[in-house]
C-alpha cells in the first residue's frame, strides 16, 4: 500500500498545495535548459562560421601570396630611401639575388649611375607627394645591363609613426627594346639598300656613257693624231679605261649588296663574291694589316649572291677592327677558300687581340660585341650566322687571346646538275656578230643612246629612239629587227610594258629584246628581271659584252 493512501483527505489537499509550486517551476527550469540549449547551438553555428571564414581568409591569404610571389611582372616596396621592404620572387629572380638578403637592402646599387638621380628624386615625390608614375631605368644586374619601367604607387606604410613606401610594379623591357632596335636597324638597312640600289641606278647611265665614248676613242685615235703623240693618247685612253672599269666593278659590288634582302638562289662563284666583298673592305684592312689571299678552287653553292657577300664583308670588317692601326706591316688578314668533302670552306683570320674564354660563348649573341662603344650594335656576326645557317651552312669561331680569331663559313656544295632557274648577267665572251644585223636601241638617256649606237653602227643599220612608244611603233611598221636594246627603266613605258606590248603583237620581236639596266631596284622591275628569259645586260656593260649578247640574237 502507497504512502498516500494512508492520507487523509485534508493531508492530501494540504500536499497538493504545496506540489503545485514545485511543478511550476520545474517547467521553468525546463524552459530555461531548453534556452540555453538553443544559444549553445546558435553560439556553435557562429563558431562553425568564423572557423570557415578563417579558413577562407587563409586559403585567399595564400593565393594572394602565391600570385604577389609567382606574378610574371617584379612588384617590391620601397621606403622613403629607397631601401627594399618587401620583395616578390619574380623580383628577386630579375635581380639575380635571395630574397632574404635583398630586404633591407638599397636598391640604388642596382642602378646605372647616371640614372640614380632619376630613380632617387621619382622614389621621394613617390613617398612625400603621393604621386603615381612610372619610370624607365637602365639596370646592372651581376654584370649584365637591363632596362626596366616602374609603375610606382604611395601605400600606407602600416607602421606607428604612419606615412607613406613607395609600392612598384617592375617590368623588364630588355627583349623589347632590343626588338625595336632590330626592327629600327632593320628598316635603316632597308632605306640604305633602296639608297644604294637608285645611287647605283643613277651613277650606271653616266658610267656607261663614259665607258663608250672612251672605247669609240679608242678606236678611232689615228686619225690625224701620229707617232708617239698617237701612242701618248693611247696609253691615256687605256689608264681611263681601267679607271672606269673600277668604278664599274664598285657599282657593280654596290648593286650586289643593295639586292641582299632577295631571297632567291643561284649558282654562286664562292670565289667571285669574296673578291666583292675584299674590295668593299679594302679601306678597313690595309691601314691595319696585309691581306694574304690563298684561295683554292672550290665548287659553286646555291645561296643567295648579295647574302653570301655580305656575310664575307662582316668577316673582314670585324678581322679588320680587331687589329690596332698603324702597324700594318706586323698584322695580316689571311682568307682562305677550299673544298672538304661535300662542303665548300672558306675562313677569315686575324693577328689582332682575339676574344676573351669568357666571351667567345656569346660572340654570336644579338647586340653582343667586344668592340668600344659606338662602333657597332653587335648585330654583324649574329645576322651573319642567321644567313649561313638559313643557306644550310654552318659558322664557326677559333680564337686565342693575345694572338687573333679565325671564323670559318663552311656551306654545302651546289649538287650536280641542279639548277636555281635565276638567269645570270651575260659574261665576257670572245663570241662576235657573224653579219651585218638590224639594231633598235631604246634608252631615254640621249648620250647614252647615241655612243651605243656609234659602237655599232660600223658593223650594223641602228635605229635609236628616245621613248618606249615610239619603238612600239617602228616595231609594228616593220621591217623585223634583229636585236631590240631596250632600257628596263623608262619615264612613260618601262622595258617591262613595252615587252609586254610586242609580246601580244609580235612575239618573236619580243623573243629578241635584250634589256639593259642600270639596277632593277623596284619589286616589280626584279620580279619580271627573274622570270623573263631574255638575255639583259648591266650597265655599265663593256663592248665585248654588248657584242657577245647580239651574237645571241644576230647570229
Amino acid at each position: 500500500m502507497s504512502h498516500f493512501a494512508l492520507m487523509s483527505k485534508a493531508e492530501l489537499v494540504r500536499a497538493m498545495e504545496q506540489l503545485e509550486p514545485v511543478l511550476v517551476a520545474r517547467d521553468e527550469l525546463a524552459a530555461t535548459v531548453q534556452d540555453l540549449q538553443r544559444h549553445q547551438i546558435e553560439l556553435e553555428m557562429q563558431n562553425r562560421a568564423l572557423r570557415e571564414a578563417q579558413q577562407a581568409l587563409e586559403q585567399s591569404h595564400h593565393r594572394y601570396v602565391d600570385l604577389y610571389d609567382f606574378a610574371p611582372v617584379a612588384y617590391l616596396t620601397l621606403d622613403a630611401r629607397a631601401c627594399i621592404q618587401e620583395v616578390n620572387l619574380t623580383a628577386a629572380e630579375l635581380l639575380n639575388q635571395d630574397r632574404p638578403r635583398l630586404v633591407g637592402q638599397p636598391f640604388v646599387p642596382f642602378v646605372e649611375s647616371a640614372d640614380t638621380g632619376r630613380f632617387l628624386q621619382h622614389v621621394r615625390r613617390c613617398v612625400a607627394e603621393g604621386g603615381v608614375g612610372s619610370l624607365e631605368l637602365k639596370l646592372r644586374i651581376a654584370g649584365r645591363r637591363a632596362e626596366v619601367r616602374l609603375h610606382t604607387a604611395p601605400f600606407p606604410s602600416g607602421a606607428p609613426q604612419g606615412g607613406q613606401v613607395c609600392r612598384v610594379a617592375m617590368v623588364d623591357i630588355t627583349e623589347l627594346r632590343e626588338t625595336q632596335a632590330r626592327l629600327a636597324l632593320a628598316e635603316r638597312l632597308a632605306s640604305l639598300g633602296t639608297l644604294a640600289a637608285g645611287v647605283a641606278h643613277e651613277l650606271n647611265n653616266p658610267l656607261a656613257f663614259i665607258a663608250q665614248c672612251l672605247e669609240l676613242a679608242r678606236l678611232r685615235v689615228g686619225e690625224g693624231v701620229v707617232g708617239a703623240a698617237r701612242s701618248e693618247v693611247q696609253n691615256l685612253l687605256v689608264d681611263a679605261a681601267v679607271g672606269t672599269e673600277q668604278l664599274r666593278t664598285i657599282v657593280r659590288d654596290l648593286h650586289t649588296f643593295a639586292r641582299a634582302e632577295e631571297e632567291h638562289r643561284e649558282h654562286v662563284d664562292v670565289r667571285e663574291v669574296l673578291g666583292r666583298s675584299i674590295r668593299m673592305a679594302h679601306g678597313e684592312i690595309r691601314h691595319r694589316a696585309k691581306l694574304v689571299r690563298d684561295e683554292a678552287s672550290v665548287s659553286p653553292v646555291l645561296a643567295n649572291e648579295g647574302r653570301l657577300g655580305q656575310v664575307f664583308l662582316n668577316l673582314l670588317v670585324n678581322a679588320a677592327r680587331a687589329i690596332p692601326e698603324g702597324r700594318a706591316d706586323q698584322h695580316e688578314v689571311r682568307v682562305v677558300t677550299r673544298n672538304e668533302g661535300s662542303w665548300v670552306v672558306v675562313e677569315v683570320s686575324d693577328t689582332g687581340q682575339g676574344i676573351p674564354p669568357e666571351r667567345l660563348g656569346r660572340i654570336f649573341d644579338p647586340f653582343f660585341t667586344t668592340q668600344p662603344e659606338g662602333q657597332g650594335l653587335g648585330l654583324g656576326l649574329s645576322i651573319s650566322q642567321s644567313l649561313v645557317t638559313r643557306m644550310g651552312g654552318e659558322l664557326s669561331v677559333e680564337s686565342e687571346l693575345g694572338r687573333g680569331s679565325l671564323f670559318r663559313v663552311r656551306i654545302p656544295a651546289a649538287p650536280a646538275g641542279s639548277s636555281s632557274g635565276a638567269l645570270l648577267p651575260v659574261r665576257r665572251s670572245p663570241r662576235k656578230p657573224t653579219r651585218r644585223g638590224r639594231i633598235l636601241i631604246v634608252d631615254d638617256e640621249p648620250k647614252l643612246a647615241l655612243t651605243l649606237g656609234m659602237l655599232l653602227e660600223e658593223e650594223h643599220n641602228v635605229t635609236r629612239t628616245l621613248q618606249a612608244r615610239e619603238a612600239l611603233e617602228l616595231i609594228h611598221a616593220g621591217p623585223l629587227f634583229d636585236a631590240i636594246l631596250c632600257d628596263l627603266m623608262m619615264p612613260e613605258m618601262t622595258g617591262e610594258q613595252l615587252f609586254e606590248a610586242v609580246l601580244a603583237a609580235h612575239p618573236e620581236q619580243a623573243r629578241r629584246m635584250i634589256f639593259m639596266t642600270g639596277g632593277a631596284f623596284t619589286p616589280g622591275a626584279r620580279h619580271f628581271l627573274e622570270h623573263v628569259k631574255n638575255p639583259r645586260l648591266i650597265k655599265p656593260f663593256r663592248v665585248d659584252e654588248l657584242e657577245a649578247t647580239l651574237a645571241l640574237m644576230v647570229g
